[in-house]
């Protein structure tokens, strides 16, 4: 049995092959962010060379790879910060200390899928925390510092994508919302946006607008004060690069929240980007499952939660014609967020 462990640092990814006694197997390897192919490549030869197989190592800070290695057909887990030393500011501990994990702590780890997504066996404190941030997220909803829909007084919907950009399922899904002339928005992983600013830079073009969704798409409650707002500004300095400053948009992966982590985005500007309607895209439940759940829950002034990139997207671009011409049929227009957010004068 081989354990691999995969870090990530503020451009790139660490490789790291350790065998049952927590010896390296290869020295460890670096990839950028437009690697990420050749890395997966590299994990699914070892998997074949390895006596009983390969286990990859993520940590809860790292929520951009699971899905992609996933649907390469590798064997990922998860490690938590208890079982982990402390990181820096920006990055994940060492891939070999990820890998060790899984040769000393192997019952800390959790065991991800495609269904059961990046945060396996922590929805309840997920949930927990989600309820304690109800006084707060209200407080915020009011002053303008939260939104998870529009106020509906006119028939508008926006479509927002999370995780991208991703080389070959975000161009389609441009194309489609270019083909029916509609707008939406993109939350863009920062890691990703540095790795393809042309994708970023294309998306602009066209007319869509794009919000932060932090640097690797950590569970934010696991982090403190300082790696979140990190976080969020390193990913802000990604996109001004490409498309000028003053973005003010965040989206907390997975919706995760806690009292604290909403006051802080708001203490640092910033405005908390929610939805009502999800798609389970990321679940991979079929094209029509994905296409029904939108069409049948969305009322006017909805933001609906979709994903470009972080795994196998081929359903989301499947069902995303017939989102649109059917919303369009009945009425409505595809707009940005901050359209769809927006009260209108006298209405």
């Amino acid at each position: 049995m081989w354990w691999a462990g995969v870090a990530w640092r503020a451009g790139d990814f660490e490789v790291a092959v350790v065998d049952d006694t927590g010896n390296e197997v290869v020295p460890a390897r670096e990839f950028t962010g437009r690697q990420l192919p050749d890395l997966i490549a590299l994990l699914t030869g070892y998997a074949e060379r390895a006596e009983g197989g390969l286990r990859t190592v993520i940590d809860s800070t790292n929520g951009m790879l699971d899905g992609h290695l996933l649907a390469a057909g590798l064997s990922v887990y998860r490690a938590d910060p208890p079982a982990l030393p402390s990181r820096p500011l920006l990055g994940s501990v060492p891939g070999k200390t990820l890998a060790c994990c899984g040769v000393t702590s192997p019952t800390a780890l959790t065991s991800l899928s495609v269904s059961t997504g990046t945060l396996a066996g922590r929805s309840r404190e997920y949930l927990r925390k989600i309820a304690r941030s109800a006084f707060v997220k209200r407080r915020l909803l009011r002053s303008g510092q939260l939104f998870e829909r529009g106020p509906g007084t006119q028939r508008e919907v926006a479509l927002t994508f999370d995780d991208g950009p991703h080389p070959g399922f975000t161009p389609q899904v441009l194309e489609v919302l270019k083909r029916y002339d509609v707008q939406a928005s993109f939350f863009c992983v920062g890691l990703t946006a540095h790795a393809y600013p042309e994708l970023v830079a294309r998306t602009v073009e066209e007319g869509h607008q794009v919000g932060n969704h932090t640097w690797s798409h950590p569970f934010l409650p696991d982090l403190t004060r300082d790696e979140v707002l990190r976080q969020v500004d390193a990913t802000n300095e990604a996109l001004a690069k490409v498309v000028g400053g003053g973005n003010t948009l965040v989206r907390p992966p997975y919706g995760a929240r806690t009292p604290q982590l909403l006051r802080w985005l708001a203490g640092h500007g910033m405005v908390t980007a929610l939805w009502d309607v999800d798609a389970n895209d990321w679940a991979a439940p079929g094209t029509d499952a994905v296409a029904d759940k939108v069409i049948t829950e969305v009322s006017p002034g909805s933001v609906v939660l979709m994903h470009d990139g972080g795994g196998d997207r081929t359903q989301t671009v499947a069902a995303l014609p017939r989102i649109v011409e059917t919303l369009l049929a009945d009425g409505y227009r595809l707009v940005t967020v901050d359209r769809v957010t927006q009260p209108r004068p006298g209405a």
